[in-house]
């Protein structure tokens, strides 16, 4: 079987470095000059450096996500309380449907509640425009009437010069 790599392994290319025998990957007999062995030997240690710098990261971002885990099991106990069954996302006791169900019960009387009072405000705004617009009516009227009645109080005073 041959190895993943197809025969040589090379850092810079050529016939130096790793080489494929009998029984896996094996370091070849040549020695490696020293311009190939310094750079070899950085890249190595770039390499390195790299792999280094990337595991960290990785550790950082598992460990945000575990503590992300355990805050979301915080506020969803749920969550943490998985069984043998990976198909369904959360597993229910009996008595944690029924609890469920009775804060789904209270919640919806509220509901429905609000939901009345609502009705009922919309009601009491609507009397409330309905008021507003006969006082702005009556409002109108008695300016009309008090118009009307200055004239004739103009025309009566008139009327009396005349008489006199």
């Amino acid at each position: 079987m041959e190895s993943l790599f197809g025969g040589q392994l090379g850092l810079l290319g050529g016939n130096e470095g790793l080489k494929e025998d009998g029984c896996g990957v094996g370091w070849s007999n040549s020695p490696l000059s020293e311009d190939m062995y310094s750079a070899s030997h950085f890249a190595l240690i770039s390499a390195y450096q790299d792999i280094k710098t990337r595991l960290a990261g990785l550790e950082r971002e598992n460990a945000d996500i575990k503590r992300k885990l355990k805050i979301y099991e915080i506020k969803f106990p749920m969550i943490g309380e998985f069984g043998d069954d990976r198909n369904s996302y959360c597993s229910f006791e009996p008595k944690d449907t029924v609890l469920l169900q009775s804060e789904n019960g209270s919640l919806q009387q509220r509901v429905n509640m609000l939901t009345l009072e609502l009705q009922k405000s919309k009601e009491r705004e609507e009397q409330l425009e309905d008021v507003i617009q006969a006082y702005e009516k009556i409002h109108m009227e008695k300016s009309s009437l008090q118009r009307d009645l200055d004239k004739m109080n103009e025309i009566l005073k008139l009327k009396k010069k005349n008489c006199n």
